[in-house]
């Protein structure tokens, strides 16, 4: 599909909301009843029951609220909208399709909502279960989507050392998973605060390397693994008067649930400081770090953090590995020329920067994919693709091309 100005659009980031019901089939019995899903009671109260644990499903409603009324959207953030009332292009591949096609966007990958936490689990059985049942499950519905829709799988937790190669056995079972393009990890070094340069990551790097499938570092909200959140106390909560907890020990969040995680935490600070920060870390140990020397098959995407900041955070890395030569001495190629050659940022429809940053050379539009986040409560629908027309105006017509779709055909393999 291209649209009428000559663009064809792909959503580099969408996302999709967890079945309510689909998922415990795709999983061997024993976990069945720990698995996502939502359950209805003989009032018509909505449950979700995840990993032994049951909380009211109507506070979840609010990340499916794009494109929704005003009314109802305020209706979701007071727990008064029931999770099946969302918008069903939110979990039901025809209905995407139609949304799809109000904004003229051709193709979407679907990244999860809930289940973007998934590697904070600390049963790791069990978590490796729902990794698998949800790939399984992607796959089925992304090949509902009339060649339109695409996944990216998600990977079970890592806490210890042998862990990594659970994650690394699941990277190569989803990479031979029909509509299956990807797989995410958060952007946190969950083995012992070890950055991912540290060599316990390394049959990660490999078996994504090995099999072609890009790794998304897509950022979570909870304060429940080692990165930023726990590390700059942002996770520390508040009492009704503003004031903070005296004796709170952030350590005690890590492994926690969402729901525990959360309480009197601003999301505002988690987010707004947490996931650029941590994708920053990333990146620096990502490149200057060697990894992207080491496996220069490997393709990394950093998401949802924003991208304005990547010109001038790359220039520092490449000063610190002149200046400080002597802690890289191997290092063959300058950070932004790793970035260059393996790395792609998603930047959202509005920002300022786009363009600037299209046309530095550190970067370049080729590295640059967009992302709708629908049907998130941030997600502007309809119109996603006129806002980012104002954000890509300055540029050439290839330059354009490139970040609403070759980019992410380039990226991700697709046609």
């Amino acid at each position: 599909m291209t649209a009428a100005n000559g663009l064809r659009y792909i959503d580099s980031d969408g996302h999709i909301l967890e079945h309510p019901t689909a998922m415990p089939d795709y999983a061997e019995a024993k976990y069945r009843e720990r698995i996502w899903h939502i359950e209805t009671d003989d009032q018509g109260v909505e449950w979700l029951h995840y990993d032994g644990h049951v909380t009211p499903a109507n506070r979840l409603a609010s990340a499916g609220t794009a494109g929704l009324s005003d009314e109802d959207r305020a209706r979701a953030f007071r727990g008064e909208l029931r999770y099946t009332e969302v918008r069903p292009a939110a979990y039901e591949a025809k209905a995407r399709l139609q949304d799809m096609d109000t904004d003229g966007i051709d193709v979407a990958i679907l990244y999860p909502t809930m289940l973007l936490g998934l590697q904070a689990i600390r049963d790791i059985d069990f978590a490796e279960a729902q990794a698998r049942a949800y790939n399984d499950w992607c796959s089925d519905h992304v090949q509902q989507g009339e060649g339109r829709l695409f996944g990216a799988g998600a990977l079970p937790p890592m806490h210890e050392p042998e862990d990594v190669e659970r994650v690394a056995a699941e990277i190569r079972r989803v990479a031979d998973l029909p509509g299956m393009v990807s797989v995410f990890m958060r952007p946190n070094p969950a083995v012992d605060w070890r950055p991912f340069n540290d060599p316990v990551y390394d049959p990660i790097w490999r078996a994504a390397a090995e099999t072609g499938l890009p790794i998304g570092l897509h950022p979570f909200l909870a304060p429940d693994l080692p990165g930023a959140c726990v590390g700059l106390r942002l996770g520390r909560p508040r009492n009704a008067d503003g004031s903070y907890l005296d004796d709170w020990d952030p350590d005690r969040s890590l492994g926690t649930t969402l729901a525990e995680s959360a309480v009197g935490t601003s999301v505002l600070f988690t987010q707004a400081i947490a996931n650029p920060v941590d994708v920053m870390s990333c990146i620096a140990y990502l490149t200057a770090g060697g990894v992207l020397q080491r496996f220069p098959d490997l393709k990394m995407i950093f998401l949802e953090a924003n991208g304005g900041w990547l010109v001038p955070w790359l220039e520092r890395l490449d000063h610190h590995c002149r200046k400080f030569q002597w802690e890289v001495p191997d290092l063959e190629l300058l950070p932004s020329e790793f970035f260059r050659r393996q790395c792609w940022i998603s930047f959202d429809p509005d920002e300022a920067m786009l363009a600037a940053t299209a046309r530095s050379p550190l970067v370049g539009a080729d590295r640059i994919i967009w992302a709708s986040d629908y049907p998130h409560p941030d997600a502007k629908f309809p119109g996603v693709t006129e806002e980012l027309a104002v954000a890509l105006e300055p540029l050439t017509f290839d330059e354009k091309r490139a970040i609403t779709s070759e980019s992410a055909i380039a990226l991700y393999g697709i046609d």
